[in-house]
Formats: C-alpha cells, structure tokens, sequence
C-alpha cells in the first residue's frame, strides 16, 4: 500500500534577500522642521495642472539600531504629473541636499513628504524613487501633511507618518522578465507613530506670535515682561486649565458624557504629587534673590572678558625700539 505524495516544485522566481534594517518604530520631527512642512502648504497651487501635490524630502538623522528617527530638515522637489507619468527634477533634489550638508553634515536623506494626505498610484512611484535613489538600503519615510477637511476649510495640520514593504513579484525576477512586464514596484504602507520636539524658547517665541496674530496691529509689546510677570501669566493659564478640567470631571461624574481612562490615569498620577505651598511673598524674595544672582554673575562674566581683551592689548603692545630692532 503507498502512502500520498506531496510534491512540490520550486518556483524559477528570484527572491531578492533584503539586508535593510526594520524600519523605525518612532519618528520625531523637530519644531523648525514642522514650520517648513507648514510653509509647503502655501506652496501648493489649485491652478497648477501639472501636480496635484507639493512634495519634498525629509532630512534628519537615525539612532544606532534605526528604532528611532529625527527629522531636522526638509526642501520641496519640483516635479510634474501628467497621467500616469511623473517627472522629479532629480538634479535639483542632488544639488539641494548637497548644499545642506555642507552646512550640517550629519544630515541623511530619510524620507519625502506630501501635502496631499491621499496614498494613490503616485505615491508608489514617489517611495520607489526615493528607495532607491536617496535611502538605499533603508526604506524611507513617507510623511502626510493635511490642512483641509472635507468641506475645504483650513484646519490644524494633521502629520501621519509611515513605512513601506514592497509587495507583489521584485522588478527583477525571471518571470516578470519572461512576461514582458515593466513593473516599477508596489508597496504596502504601514503607519508609524510621531511626535512633535519643541524646547521651552519655541514655544514661548509661538505664543507671542499667536498673540499677535489676535491682535490689529499685528504686533506684541514685550517691555516690561519682566519674571514675574511671566510666572503670572503662566499661573494664570494654570488656572485655567484646571477650571476647564473641573468642568470635564463634573460632566464625567453627572453622567453626562464618558470619560477617557487615559485622562482618568494622568489625574491619579497627578493627585500623588502635592506641591508644597509658598507664601507669594516668600515667592516674590525668591524670585528677586534669583533676579540678583543672575545680574552679579552677567556683570563678573563682563568684567572678566573687558580683562581678557586688555590684556590681549597690553600682549600684542610693543615700544618703538622694539619695533626697530
């Protein structure tokens, strides 16, 4: 009696064995690159038939492993779509981001963006230029930047950024060569998560300018924004805050609507730490005490350099008959 046979013939398909490294799992893009992805949108013109988008590439850096990438930097390409042809201007892109580097060589083309948050048939020809012509062997980064809704009105910028695997038969196997297929390359795209990195500076600088965009003249008068008035306005947004979370909690404990387990857990970490309570007067010594030391150490900082360049005079002095001999 013979048992079944299975037998299974190995297909004449080339499978190209990839020795990128997995794509990142985190992806930060620093506040000066945020404001020129903003800045692209403008850029984007309805009248413009030949692109439906405005894009550019990414620069920034890789953590060792590649867990973790930082976007620094960023350029618009010009490029054309016409049916289904796509032209990118490839020389500009070189000569642009060789003329970045110059300046921070520490900088890697890491990706490309678009101001049209839609994956379509374009946005494989775009990944596909970019995976082999700038990120080799890693896969670039593909970051989405939407400033409408559906109805056409501007609102805040949503950044979605993702990841791509090609997908289907590699360009270059045997059985695309025998088909007579010019296949370009199919990706599947997979989001990834994002983060904005701004430092205490920025974001003051973006609140003065968000009041300035409030007021009619268009301007902010910073005089006499002195320390402790700034520690009063941040109170005050404090105060704030916690009057619009009362009102959140209120609403959450009539039933009214339901509440969010996230926000429940940063208020159960927050009621742990119970900040100490100071006198405002007390605050105030504090404060001017903290005001003093600073101006000591700014006027010994200038004494030392006023020293350190006439003693550089008194150095590079010399006397007549020294210069005669």
């Amino acid at each position: 009696m013979s048992s079944p046979i299975l037998h299974i013939v190995k297909p004449n398909v080339a499978t190209p064995v990839s020795s990128a490294p997995v794509g990142p799992v985190k992806v930060v893009i620093q506040a000066p690159a945020l404001m020129q992805l903003i800045d692209a949108v403008y850029m984007d013109n309805e009248e413009n038939l030949t692109q439906s988008r405005t894009i550019g590439t990414l620069l920034g850096t890789r953590s060792d492993d590649g867990s973790e990438l930082e976007i620094k930097e960023c350029f618009i390409v010009p490029h054309k779509e016409e049916a289904d042809q796509l032209t990118i201007e490839e020389s500009y892109h070189i000569s642009t981001y060789q003329l970045l580097r110059r300046v921070n060589p520490e900088l890697l083309i890491v990706g490309w963006f678009s101001t049209n948050p839609v994956l379509d048939s374009f946005t494989g020809l775009f990944q596909e230029f970019y995976s082999k012509s700038s990120c080799f062997p890693h896969q670039p980064i593909h970051l989405t930047l939407q400033s409408k809704d559906d109805n056409g009105d501007i609102i805040s910028p949503i950044l979605k950024t993702y990841i791509s695997s090609p997908v289907g038969l590699p360009s270059g196997s045997s059985l695309v060569n025998q088909l007579g297929i010019d296949k370009i390359g199919s990706y599947a795209f997979t989001p990834v998560p994002n983060e904005i990195a701004y430092s205490n500076s920025e974001l003051n600088t973006l609140k003065y300018l968000n009041k300035g965009v409030k007021s009619d003249s268009r301007t902010v008068d910073l005089t006499g924004h002195d320390e402790l008035k700034q520690i009063l306005a941040s109170v005050s947004d404090v105060s704030s805050l916690l009057d619009t979370l009362k009102a959140y909690v209120d609403k959450v404990t009539a039933g009214e609507i339901q509440g969010d387990q996230n926000v429940g857990k940063s208020l159960l970490e927050s009621l742990n730490t119970q900040p100490s309570s100071i006198d405002p007067a007390q605050m105030q010594i504090m404060l001017q005490n903290h005001i003093d030391d600073a101006s000591l150490v700014e006027y010994l900082a200038s004494c030392v350099k006023q020293q350190l360049d006439l003693s550089a005079k008194l150095t590079n002095f010399m006397t007549p008959e020294e210069s005669a001999k």
